[in-house]
Formats: C-alpha cells, structure tokens, sequence
C-alpha cells in the first residue's frame, strides 16, 4: 500500500453571496497516494476547482481536515503553508500562465529560483525538464512563439521541476483541441511513470477519467468514490 500524499477528511466550503450562504462543498473525504493518477469529474459548478484549491492551501475550509504528507495545511503559519506547498505540490491549469517577457527556461526555472537555488543551476534543471516534456527544441522560445499544447507541456514542467509529490491540475486540457489535449494527457502517464509523481486532475474528460487508477465524481457539493 503507498503511502499517503494528499488526505481530505470532511471538507465543508461555505460563500457568501450577498445574504445567502452557498455551500460549496459538503462534507469531502479523499486521497491520493504516492505516484498514484486521480481524477475528479463532474459539472461545471459541483465544486471541483474550489476542492482542488482547499486540497492546495490556496483557499480555506469551514471544516475538515487536509494534510499533505501528513501535515494539517490549514493549521500551519502562512510561512509553513508556502514552504509545504513548494515542497510537495506542484499547480497546472487550464491557461498556462507563462510569463510573457521570459523564455520557456526562464519560466520553467522560476520556481526554483524563488525558492533561493542558483540561476544557472535553476537554468540547468529547468532545460534537463523541458527535455523530459519533449521540447528540446523550444528551450529559448518565449509563450508567444509556442503552440497551445507545447504552452501547456511548458506549464506542466514548472510545475515539474521542483520535483513534487503531487500535480494539482485544474482542467489542464479544457482550452486544446482533441489531439492536442489526447498528447498532454500521454505526458501526464509517462511522468507519472517515469519520476514516480502523483497526479490529481480535475477534468470533464470521461475518456482520461476511465484510465486513471481512481476517479472520484463530485455532484453538488458531495463526492463519491466511482472507481479504485
């Protein structure tokens, strides 16, 4: 049995709209193991981002509980939070979110070089990833000179590159054609194969859910468990 990566227990998720409280998710337990693929599917609006974004630390819970590598994430200074974030995950969405002005090595080694590594050793690791998403060729080119999809293979190396446990990725395929988004899902298989990381996606791809070794469906709020 791996061991535990990510662990939800009990997660409520209120906001506030105007006088109503809007229960955003009700009560979610799950996790995800070591270089395990899981997916969350389900309709715009049951409550996947905003689960993905609790499992994260990026927004906050009512209730529950969530640890990574078994530590409570919620409970921690801002500090902690930041430090088990860069540690353990790593963050792909649906738009890559490249930095226009930098090439795609630049934009790769960026979150090395926030974490205080060297330039050139961040520069050095973020070209050996690059080849290892299969764009030796597309080291100096800035997002503008990039395809959608190669934008996308860019993205999922900076979030690679720090070496994490886990990839938390939010429709990572929703903005790309059939073909292309089919070759980003392969990606996502072969470096959960070959660097041994875990992979959460939230997707509305029934085809990508049916490959993944668990699939949760979350309906309104609530989650189940369809297939382990």
């Amino acid at each position: 049995m791996s061991s535990t990566i990510i662990s939800g227990k009990n997660i409520y998720k209120s906001f506030r709209d105007g006088k109503n409280k809007v229960e955003v998710l009700k009560g979610v337990d799950l996790s995800i193991g070591e270089a395990e693929m899981v997916a969350i599917i389900g309709a715009s609006g049951s409550g996947k981002s905003t689960l993905l974004h609790v499992l994260g630390g990026l927004d906050s819970l009512d209730e529950g509980i969530v640890e990574i590598a078994g530590q409570n994430i919620h409970t921690a200074s801002a500090k902690r939070q930041g430090d088990i974030r860069n540690k353990y995950l790593g963050f792909v969405y649906q738009f890559h979110h490249l930095l226009a002005e930098f090439d795609a090595k630049e934009n790769v080694a960026m979150p090395l070089i926030i974490g205080g590594m060297g330039y050139k050793e961040a520069l050095r690791l973020a070209e050996e990833m690059i080849v290892k998403v299969g764009l030796k060729d597309r080291i100096t080119h800035k997002p503008s000179e990039l395809s959608g999809g190669e934008r996308q293979r860019i993205a999922i190396a900076r979030a690679m590159v720090t070496k994490p446990a886990c990839i938390l990725a939010d429709e990572p395929t929703g903005n790309l054609d059939t073909l292309t988004a089919n070759s980003i899902n392969e990606l996502m298989f072969e470096l959960n194969r070959s660097e041994k990381t875990s992979f959460l996606i939230v997707s509305h791809d029934l085809k990508l859910a049916e490959s993944m070794q668990k699939t949760y469906q979350m309906t309104d709020g609530e989650i189940e468990l369809i297939k382990s």
